[in-house]
């Protein structure tokens, strides 16, 4: 069983020391196993491992030839083998006919949650995507702290990372990580590149788009901007634009970058990290070169993601 299944049945918090503890021993579980399909099935060569998902399931995501998958589901202590579905990175377009956000919160409703204080305050949102413009004014982090300076709100800082960093699959996968090195700014108080095993965050130099900072900006775009004069204008008012949560902090996980579309474990390991660092809703876009395109790892993946659902943290997919 996944630490998430029994983690869930015990009452224990997904990162208490009982559910690091057996993270651990799967680690060490899928390293052993991962020794065994290099002796028994490759003949010796090592097992080409790209993550190890030790949080939402018991599943080494690995690069195989595939005349070879057959040995390695016939081996003890292999329950299948999944081939990944590649995800392409949606596009944010935009025409006269579209709603933008000025307009759009009356269909949705989120204009009466905003005057009853419901603003996203002390929320943290995951943007599993092509990463975000951290220049946007509309993620501007002085115009974030001048909104929620006076409410009280616990924000997520350095300190929250560094308790959990070891935890996290960004710890694993980049070398000397520190809290530090993945704290952006008030706003955006994480940032990993999960495709890239890198720090840049942003999509200016890759060919992935600017999906992630559309859909960023939908969800947690600041309700004031910098005037150009050292203070901050409402936004509806001066750019007509607000998140539906503009109060909320912004984890920003890019999966789609340099080295391509997302596969089903890259989005799986950021998923991981969100819940370990207390997000309370991910959002992730997966586009298709086959829309409406099934792929046999499509029920294991739902099953998980059901099983994180369950878990308090909201998940939309489209």
């Amino acid at each position: 069983d996944s630490p998430l299944t029994v983690m869930q049945a015990s009452g224990e918090a997904l990162t208490s020391q009982a559910a690091v503890q057996y993270r651990q021993k799967l680690d060490r579980a899928q390293e052993q196993m991962a020794s065994r399909i290099s002796r028994q099935c490759l003949a010796g060569e090592p097992l080409d491992v790209v993550w190890n998902l030790t949080l939402v399931g018991n599943i080494i995501s690995a690069n195989v030839a595939y005349g070879d998958i057959e040995k390695i589901e016939a081996l003890s202590g292999v329950k299948e083998v999944l081939i990944e579905t590649r995800y392409e990175a949606c596009a944010a377009t935009s025409d006269a006919a579209d709603p933008n956000m000025a307009t759009s919160d009356a269909m949705i409703g989120s204009t009466a949650a905003w005057a009853a204080g419901y603003t996203g305050a002390g929320s943290k949102v995951a943007i599993i995507d092509t990463g975000a413009d951290t220049d946007h004014p509309s993620l501007d982090a002085g115009a974030f702290e001048y909104a929620v300076k006076d409410s009280g709100t616990k924000l997520m800082t350095t300190e929250d990372i560094a308790d959990k960093l070891s935890s996290l699959n960004a710890y694993k996968r980049y070398d000397g990580l520190t809290a530090s090195d993945l704290y952006v700014n008030a706003k955006i108080p994480f940032g990993f590149n999960y495709v890239d095993d890198s720090l840049y965050i942003t999509h200016d130099e890759d060919s992935q788009g600017d999906h992630g900072s559309h859909v960023t900006g939908i969800a947690a775009g600041n309700r004031y901007v910098p005037d150009g004069k050292g203070g901050y204008a409402n936004a509806l008012d001066t750019v007509s634009s607000q998140g539906v949560a503009p109060d909320a902090q912004v984890l920003v996980m890019k999966v789609f970058g340099k080295g391509g579309g997302a596969y089903d474990s890259d989005y799986m390991v950021a998923i991981e990290d969100a819940m370990v660092l207390g997000a309370d809703s991910a959002n992730l876009s997966l586009g298709s070169g086959n829309p409406g395109f099934n792929h046999i790892s499509s029920d294991t993946y739902a099953a998980i993601l059901q099983r994180v659902t369950e878990s308090g943290m909201v998940v939309s997919i489209s």
